[in-house]
């Protein structure tokens, strides 16, 4: 048996609070009310944070689909890693100037600071379902989750998250914490590189065709994350 209990309604008691209030302070998200899906930088107001268990994270995972239709993680391994970034390899020619400089600056950890205080850093960050308003003032859900690393024979290849990694490298961070997966049924969708061979450019530089932004892209194998409002 427990060595002490309280009585739920004398707790609140306790607290100052009926049970809606304690609802209201606990920041509950309104399922019944989101309107939709947007990526995370389009949130204006973060109103609730409900962090995505390891069960459903793998389901999300496995879920992804390339643009051919076909679903590379359904039988695959996932696990959380921190990874050395020194050790990954690249498919993408290019980090863009202001996504990188927007994370530095009001990047995601802005958003969660109210929830997690100082902790919120980009390297240790889980993953999480965010409920507020969006910039058309709707009622919306992002989806925020690390960055996402294919393990390919003995290679370590990011898939997503090259800004975030970019970041940690150019702050001197060896390790960033990130969703490892493994035993993938379909090719990467790209040549890999290594760090030395990516570049800074502006976005207005930003190559308009999405097989001039990989090396040796195959798009059809491309992973399409913003089908599952994903977006890294």
């Amino acid at each position: 048996m427990s060595q002490w209990q309280i009585d739920s309604q004398e707790y609140l008691k306790r607290l100052g609070l009926d049970r809606e209030d304690f609802e209201k302070q606990l920041k509950l998200p309104q399922v019944v009310d989101m309107k939709q899906i947007v990526p995370l930088r389009d949130m204006k107001e973060v109103q609730s944070i409900v962090p995505i268990d390891s069960e459903m994270l793998s389901y999300l995972i496995r879920r992804i689909r390339t643009l051919d239709g076909r679903m590379p993680f359904q039988n695959s391994e996932i696990s959380q890693v921190m990874t050395n970034t020194r050790q990954l390899k690249i498919g993408q020619k290019y980090v863009y100037r202001e996504n990188y400089q927007a994370l530095l600056e009001h990047g995601v950890s802005d958003l969660f600071k109210n929830f997690f205080g100082e902790w919120a850093g980009l390297g240790n960050l889980w993953a999480y379902f965010i409920f507020g308003l969006d910039r058309e003032n709707k009622y919306s859900m992002a989806c925020y989750i690390p960055p996402i690393i294919e393990v390919h024979g003995s290679r370590s290849l990011i898939m997503d998250g090259i800004h975030r990694n970019y970041i940690a490298r150019q702050s001197g961070l060896s390790t960033i914490n990130a969703l490892l997966v493994e035993n993938i049924e379909v090719p990467f969708p790209c040549s890999v590189k290594n760090w030395k061979e990516i570049q800074v450019i502006p976005l207005a530089e930003k190559p308009k065709q999405l097989e001039d932004r990989y090396f040796d892209l195959n798009k059809y194998l491309f992973r399409d994350l913003k089908y599952l409002g994903i977006d890294g």
